[in-house]
């Protein structure tokens, strides 16, 4: 598996401190224990644009104050945090090129509709590049989530072919391996379960540069598993399809 590595240590040093990284199941388990919703939990989708290009997709998954995201389209990923102050909504991202390395920091301001609409800017820290992001609130994650729902076989194949293969058991237990012969193993969990939403962590081995452990999380939407998974020096992206 080929990805790509980056060394910006502003990213690096922000990815930690915002709480970002790696738990381990022990820990996730006991987070799971008094789940609370936060007023922008939920599934969040829609659209940017960055120095007049564009439009990009964008979907974010907020958790307690916590926000994963990705672009299939710019192929971008997303770890960091999200606030709100009344109506004012503020979030700060780790970017990283989607199954690659960080490449900077986005820094968003705007304010929230009652109509569950995200209208901001944002400007990134050392690029120095704008653009403006409108989201709207995702019903889809009002489905309920268990791990019935999610258990068997699952896989993905990315744009440079690379095959990805996951079993999730009854208990959450994954077991997974890829084309470029990298070995995944970890463990899915249920936030809440009158919410779409899930937590995982995952060691990753026999892979080169990509060894070690991840967190992250996934929904389920229209039999398509799209898992998100990071640590300090790369985010991975995958968009499972169930296996017959």
């Amino acid at each position: 598996m080929q990805k790509l590595v980056s060394s910006l240590h502003v990213v690096l040093c922000f990815f930690l401190l915002a709480g970002c990284t790696v738990t381990h199941k022990e820990s996730v388990q006991h987070d799971l224990s008094s789940p609370q919703q936060a007023p922008l939990d939920g599934i969040w989708k829609g659209e940017f644009d960055i120095g007049g290009r564009g439009p990009f997709d964008f979907t974010a998954i907020h958790l307690d104050g916590k926000a994963y995201a990705y672009s299939e389209r710019a192929k971008a990923m997303c770890v960091g945090t999200v606030e709100l102050d009344g109506t004012k909504y503020a979030s700060t991202y780790a970017l990283f090129v989607m199954d690659g390395g960080p490449f900077d920091v986005a820094k968003l301001t705007g304010n929230v509709s009652e109509q569950n609409e995200i209208a901001s800017h944002f400007v990134t820290i050392n690029g120095g590049d704008t653009g403006a992001m409108n989201l709207a609130y995702d019903t889809v994650y009002e489905v309920p989530s268990s791990l019935e729902a999610v258990s068997g076989a699952w896989s993905y194949t990315d744009r440079d072919n690379l095959t990805t293969e996951f079993s999730i058991a009854a208990d959450g237990v994954i077991q997974g391996k890829d084309s470029d012969s990298c070995v995944y193993n970890g463990q899915l969990e249920v936030i809440d379960p009158r919410y779409n939403a899930y937590r995982l962590v995952m060691d990753i081995r026999r892979c080169s540069t990509v060894d070690g452990e991840y967190e992250g999380v996934t929904f389920l939407a229209q039999d398509r598993l799209s898992v998100q998974v990071a640590n300090a020096k790369y985010a991975l992206f995958f968009a499972f399809s169930r296996e017959p």
